[in-house]
């Protein structure tokens, strides 16, 4: 029976060079047998495009922005769900952008917007360390939690999306156009963004995840490629 691997990129798909060549090769393996291959980034896409210029992988489809944006394979948007556009300027002067480092946001495939723009998918803001990061996502959440996700990611950055949106219900929108039972989806992931998918999902963890993952997590796996032979096996 037709199986789905949903993983996140950064940390899991890729962790360093050598890595990642594993990975390519059981995935190709999976894939030829006629599963189904996605990528659940929070890259926008840009960002993932970059890396698959680098990387040259294969996928059937790729969830962006932690879940607000699906393009498959033949770069067709799917799905694209912006944050509310009411509430941005209401967002803006909570982030208070001035104590940043830096910020940027995506609207649909276009990677790097202004606030300005209408219909962003994702606000992406660094700030000086994690705590403060941290601190605004508890922020950003409390006030706007009707409206939006916000998420730590790394690097001292934080990020929202809109609340209509995450990575589990952007693999429902997947399975409804690939008739892949709900039983056999197959997630893992180590970030925060990865939560609802590994909690609704048959779901893992790597083995650097953070706790709020490993908690939920059926099994945690050093690599995906590890993940793959067992997902073969069974």
């Amino acid at each position: 029976m037709k199986k789905m691997l949903v993983t996140d990129y950064d940390q899991t798909f890729y962790i360093n060079n050598k890595d990642i060549e594993l990975n390519k090769k059981s995935i190709d393996k999976f894939m030829s047998l006629g599963n189904i291959f996605v990528i659940a980034t929070g890259r926008s896409y840009l960002d993932f495009s970059n890396k698959l210029k680098i990387y040259n992988f294969k996928y059937d489809y790729v969830i962006l922005n932690h879940g607000a944006t699906i393009v498959d394979k033949k770069n067709n948007i799917l799905l694209n769900i912006p944050i509310q556009n009411s509430i941005i300027p209401k967002l803006k002067e909570s982030l208070e952008l001035e104590k940043s480092l830096s910020y940027f946001c995506c609207s649909g495939i276009d990677s790097r917007v202004e606030f300005e723009h209408n219909d962003l998918t994702k606000i992406n803001v660094k700030y000086d360390n994690q705590e403060e990061a941290m601190e605004k996502v508890s922020i950003i959440n409390k006030k706007f939690g009707e409206f939006v996700n916000a998420y730590y990611v790394n690097n001292n950055s934080m990020e929202i999306i809109s609340r209509k949106t995450n990575k589990a219900k952007a693999i429902y929108k997947i399975i409804d156009k690939t008739e892949v039972n709900k039983n056999n989806v197959f997630t893992i992931g180590d970030g925060y963004s990865d939560i609802e998918m590994i909690r609704e999902f048959n779901g893992y963890c790597m083995k650097e995840s953070v706790e709020e993952l490993k908690k939920l997590s059926i099994k945690e796996f050093s690599s995906v490629s590890i993940l793959v032979e067992e997902l073969l096996k069974g």
